[in-house]
C-alpha cells in the first residue's frame, strides 16, 4: 500500500508542477487506468490529503476523491468507510488552508449524501454543532461550511432545519469570524430549497435573520469585499424566487437598502449593478407587494439621478446608469402606468431643463424605455412629449441628440402620430444622420427606419 500511495503522490505532483504537456498527459492517464481504477484509492487520497506538505496536492486530492468516493465508496469494507469518515473529520479541524479545507469539505458533502440517509453517520451532524459553537473561530468556520456544503448536494438535513437555522441564528453574528457569518449567508441560501410552505415556524425563524444577512452584506460593501458581496447578492436574488413568504415582511425595507447601494457611487460599480438587479427583479417577482406598500414613486425618484451618471464606452459593459434605465423599463412593462408615469415624467421635464447634458441624455432614454408599457395612458399626452424629443433632436450635447432619436424611435413603433408629424420630425432626423458621430447617425436611422414604417406605402 506504501508504494501504491507513493506512485499516487507522485503521480499527482507531476499533474500538478510537470512543465511538459507530454507528461502531464502521461501522467493523466495513470491516474484513470492505473490508480483510480482500484478502491483503494479512496484510502490513498485520504491518506495524501492528512499527510501531504503540499497545499495543491492536498487539494487537488481532495478534489479526485470527492469523484472517486461515488465510484468507490460502496464497494470499500465497513471498516475502510468508518476510518474513512474519522479520518476526514481530522483532516478538515487541521487543515489551515482555505482551498484544501473547502475540497475536503465536499468530499465530506459526498460522503454525507450516502450515509446520512442510511442513518450510518449520525455523529457528523453532532460533530458540525460542536464545531459551529466552538470558541475555536477556525472550527466555527469548518462547521458552518460543512454544513453549506452539504445543503449544495442532499436533502439530508431536511429533518434538522428548525436546529439549523437556530444555530445560524447564532452564527450569523459571529463576533469573531466575518467567513463565519458569509458563509451562514451562504448556507441560508442554499436551505431555502428545502423549506415548505407548511413549515410555518421555519419560515418565520428564517425571517427574522434577514435583516442580519442585510447587516453581513453591509459589511461586505464597507469593507470592498467583491466577492463575498457578490455571494450575499446571490443568496438575496434567490430568496426572491421562493414562493415562501421569506422574504414578505422586509419588502420596504430591502427596496430601500439596494437603491441606497445602486445610488452610493463610494461603491465598485459592479457592486451596484448587483443591488439595482436585485431591484429589478424585486419587481418581477414582487410587484403586488410594491403596489400595495406604495414604493414605485420613491423607487423612479431613487433611479434617475443614477441613470444620469456617465456611461461606459463599451455598449455591452454594464453600468449603474445602464441597470438604472432597466429597472424603469421593468416598471413600466410590469406596474400600472398610472403609478409609473406621473412620477418619472416629472423627473424627465426638470431633467430636461437641467443644465448638465447628462441629466438631459437620462431624460431622453428614460423617456424611452417608458414607452414600451404605457401606451395607452399616453396616448392623451403624446403631442406634449414630442415637444420634449423635438427639443432633445435639437440639443447642443451630441449624447443628448442621440437618446433623443432613441426615445423618438421608441415613440414611433408604438403611436401612428409620429408618421402623422413626418414633417416636423424627418427634417431633424436628416439634420443628424450627417453628423460627424457613428453613434448618432446609427440611432438616426433607426429612427428615420420607424418613422418610415409608420407611414408605410404613402411616404413611397
Amino acid at each position: 500500500m506504501e508504494q501504491y500511495v507513493a506512485g499516487l503522490e507522485q503521480t499527482l505532483q507531476q499533474v500538478l508542477f510537470s512543465n511538459n504537456s507530454e507528461q502531464i498527459k502521461e501522467a493523466t492517464k495513470a491516474l484513470s487506468t492505473q490508480f483510480f481504477a482500484d478502491a483503494n484509492c479512496v484510502p490513498a487520497l485520504v491518506h495524501i490529503i492528512q499527510n501531504s506538505p503540499q497545499k495543491e496536492i492536498r487539494q487537488l486530492s481532495a478534489v479526485e476523491l470527492r469523484k472517486q468516493i461515488t465510484n468507490w465508496w460502496a464497494k470499500l469494507d465497513l471498516e475502510v468507510r468508518t476510518a474513512t469518515k474519522a479520518r476526514l473529520l481530522e483532516i478538515i479541524l487541521n487543515e489551515q488552508e482555505p482551498l484544501p479545507r473547502h475540497s475536503t469539505a465536499r468530499v465530506i458533502a459526498t460522503v454525507g449524501r450516502i450515509e446520512i440517509p442510511a442513518n450510518t453517520w449520525n455523529e457528523l451532524l453532532t460533530f458540525l454543532f460542536q464545531c459551529s459553537n466552538g470558541s475555536n473561530a477556525g472550527h466555527r468556520e469548518v462547521g458552518v461550511y460543512v454544513i453549506y456544503a452539504i445543503f449544495e448536494v442532499t436533502d439530508a438535513f431536511a429533518d434538522n432545519l428548525r436546529q439549523l437555522l437556530e444555530l445560524f441564528s447564532r452564527t450569523i453574528i459571529d463576533p469573531e469570524s466575518h467567513v463565519v457569518r458569509i458563509t451562514t449567508v451562504q448556507a441560508l441560501g442554499k436551505m431555502a430549497d428545502f423549506i415548505e410552505e407548511d413549515q410555518k415556524e421555519e419560515i418565520a425563524i428564517y425571517a427574522e435573520l434577514v435583516p442580519h444577512m442585510v447587516n453581513v452584506l453591509q459589511h461586505c460593501l464597507n469593507e470592498s469585499d467583491e466577492e463575498s458581496a457578490a455571494k450575499c447578492f446571490d443568496v438575496f436574488d434567490t430568496l426572491l424566487l421562493l414562493e415562501i413568504p421569506i422574504l414578505s415582511k422586509h419588502v420596504q425595507n430591502l427596496i430601500q437598502f439596494f437603491l441606497t447601494i445602486g445610488g452610493n457611487k463610494t461603491f465598485e460599480p459592479v457592486m451596484r449593478v448587483q443591488a439595482l438587479s436585485f431591484i429589478m427583479w424585486a419587481i418581477v417577482y414582487k410587484k403586488t407587494k410594491i403596489q400595495r406598500l406604495k414604493l414605485v414613486g420613491p423607487m423612479i425618484q431613487a433611479l434617475m439621478p443614477i441613470a444620469a451618471e456617465e456611461e461606459p464606452e463599451d455598449s455591452d459593459e454594464d453600468s449603474p446608469a445602464r441597470l438604472a434605465f432597466k429597472v424603469i423599463n421593468t416598471l413600466a412593462t410590469n406596474l400600472p402606468p398610472q403609478q409609473v408615469f406621473p412620477v418619472a415624467m416629472e423627473g424627465i421635464l426638470a431633467y430636461m431643463a437641467n443644465a448638465d447634458p447628462l441629466y438631459r441624455k437620462a431624460a431622453m432614454v428614460t423617456l424611452a424605455v417608458l414607452v414600451e408599457g404605457s401606451v395607452d395612458f399616453i396616448r392623451p399626452k403624446f403631442n406634449d412629449l414630442l415637444l420634449i424629443v423635438c427639443a432633445g433632436l435639437q440639443d447642443p450635447e451630441a449624447n443628448v441628440r442621440r437618446a433623443a432619436c432613441m426615445a423618438l424611435s421608441s415613440l414611433a413603433e408604438e403611436f401612428d402620430e409620429v408618421a402623422e408629424n413626418h414633417a416636423t420630425l424627418l427634417p431633424l432626423v436628416f439634420n443628424l444622420m450627417n453628423e460627424p458621430t457613428p453613434e448618432i447617425t446609427k440611432q438616426a436611422c433607426n429612427a428615420l427606419d420607424a418613422i418610415l414604417e409608420g407611414l408605410g406605402e404613402n411616404i413611397l
